[in-house]
């Protein structure tokens, strides 16, 4: 398996990783016995990135990749990565709905720690929205990405219950470079 760094966190991970989404469904309503022996069937193989996030199955996906990481003994071999959705109402106090999302995801993973939170709403260009609002699907504007929601992620590194945080790369392209650019 290759791997390769991470964007800028210096964290070397495989080059494929591991989804516990919706799709295939086994990290949301699998049986615990397969989830376990397709964890232990990437490790094998060299997938050291596992990705999960609060919005696959209602938390489940969490819950049941830090059960399986755990049964493994494989916490300190993976980086594990989940993320943070901001609904319209977040948006009065995105610092606030931050932290409490990553406090849900580190009690659902059994850690006090995790290794990226990202942000997972696609980013809006200029035209797709007003100061502050978010667009269809769930996109926020630009500017609070660069404001409250940017010092939320950064507050949560801070703390230490993320070593790194990021965007999961959604939205409008031009929005996107001025924010890697920020």
């Amino acid at each position: 398996m290759h791997h390769r760094k991470l964007g800028r966190t210096g964290l070397q991970v495989s080059a494929l990783g591991f989804g516990t989404g919706g799709i295939g469904g086994l990290f949301v309503r699998g049986d615990r016995s397969e989830q376990l022996r397709a964890a232990a069937r990437a490790l094998e193989a060299g997938i050291t990135y596992f990705d999960t996030a609060p919005s696959y199955g209602d938390g489940r996906s969490e819950e049941n990749l830090g059960r399986v990481l755990r049964d493994l003994d494989a916490w300190e071999r993976v980086v594990v990565g989940t993320k943070v959705r901001l609904r319209p109402p977040d948006l009065r106090d995105p610092q606030a709905a931050i932290a409490r999302s990553i406090e849900g995801s580190l009690q659902r993973l059994g850690r006090d720690t995790v290794d990226l939170v990202q942000l997972h709403n696609p980013i809006a260009g200029k035209h797709d929205t007003g100061p502050g609002e978010t667009a269809s699907g769930g996109m926020l504007d630009l500017d609070a990405v660069l404001g409250g929601v940017a010092e939320g992620l950064h507050r949560a590194v801070r703390r230490g219950s993320a070593r790194f945080a990021g965007i999961t790369g959604l939205g409008d392209a031009t929005a996107l470079h001025a924010l890697m650019d920020a």
